[in-house]
């Protein structure tokens, strides 16, 4: 589809939510933005993916400018096959608010205030008041995805909180990198829950990302983001969305098992998926750590690295990921109607 079609197929709006009543940072918000098909059918389900973005990222990896490629951005892709997408930026960076400590936001504030401001969207969509234009849309499929770091996040997120009907878990697996981690961050018992190693996790990342650090940072294993045959105006879109990362959250990524009780308490269906070329390989390994799902589907994106969405094979992903979506909003459906 050409630019200017799907231009026409879809509309998109910003959005921003105050989520002070779920965070200690008074006045905090979140910002980003919703992207819909001009026409909506109130009277079927619509599925809604709710997207965090990885580490170093913004809501822009979701929805990539590049006049000269089509097909660019995921968003609109989807959109145009009668989904929603709404992607908020993690708090202290992109479009939501700053704040002042960012190695205070460790995986549980940030997942905390995603639920508190994607919960309000997934409302608001409902009541017809989330944005001037959007027509009310009474049953909503929700489904988060998150890419990376996003997709820890998502994670947790959804063990705490239980955000969505499913979740999409994009080139982020359990094994982490041990390999990059100084013998400090190895050291982390990971055994405790998560929001108990939360202040060391931060204190590690004080030290391993202070401006004139003495760290070294080692080199990860054999993987990339982006492989050679991705297009000039992909990677030009990769790098104008680039934002900070969030230090501590980055940090929890990369040690092997700090999230598994999370991954573990996860009951809902579970799309996982990893590039041929990703930073994990343990396809397997890492989905046996949603062992409290009985519906995990595993798929590797074919000539990708780690960010699927500039691989040349991307709509491969896209459009697999929506007839997932669509078989899982079916199954749900039966499942609640059921006697």
């Amino acid at each position: 589809m050409t630019a200017s079609a799907v231009a026409a197929a879809v509309h998109s709006w910003p959005l921003r939510f105050d989520v002070s009543a779920a965070v200690p940072f008074p006045g905090a918000t979140v910002g980003g933005w919703v992207c819909a098909p001009a026409h909506l059918d109130r009277d079927a389900p619509v599925i809604v993916f709710a997207c965090l973005a990885g580490g170093g990222c913004s809501t822009g990896y979701w929805d990539a400018v590049a006049d000269d490629v089509p097909d660019a951005s995921m968003a609109r892709y989807v959109a145009t096959r009668r989904c929603v997408v709404v992607a908020l930026d993690h708090l202290g960076i992109g479009r939501s608010s700053p704040i002042d400590d960012i190695y205070r936001v460790t995986p549980t504030i940030a997942a905390a205030a995603q639920d508190h401001a994607l919960g309000r969207a997934i409302t608001e969509l409902r009541n017809g008041t989330l944005a001037e234009g959007m027509p009310a849309v009474p049953d909503v499929v929700p489904i988060g995805v998150g890419h990376s770091m996003g997709g820890m996040i998502l994670g947790v997120q959804q063990a705490r909180h239980r955000t969505f009907d499913a979740v999409v878990v994009l080139g982020h697996g359990g094994d982490g990198m041990p390999e990059a981690l100084t013998a400090e961050e190895a050291a982390i018992d990971v055994e405790q829950p998560l929001v108990a190693i939360e202040t060391d996790v931060a204190a590690c990342a004080r030290l391993r990302f202070a401006p004139n650090t003495t760290v070294e940072r080692r080199g990860s294993r054999a993987g990339s983001f982006l492989l050679a045959d991705v297009p000039d105006g992909l990677r030009r879109a990769f790098e104008a969305q680039r934002v900070p990362l969030l230090y501590s959250s980055g940090l929890v990524s990369m040690i092997p098992g700090a999230t598994d009780d999370a991954k573990r308490a996860i009951d809902v269906p579970v799309f996982l998926a990893f590039g041929d070329h990703d930073l994990s390989s343990d396809y397997f390994g890492n989905m046996a750590r949603y062992c409290s799902s009985r519906d995990v589907t595993l798929f590797v994106l074919p000539d990708a690295a780690h960010c699927h969405n500039h691989a040349v094979t991307r709509t491969l992903l896209w459009d697999r990921l929506v007839a997932w979506a669509r078989g899982v909003s079916q199954i749900s459906r039966r499942a609640t109607s059921s006697p």
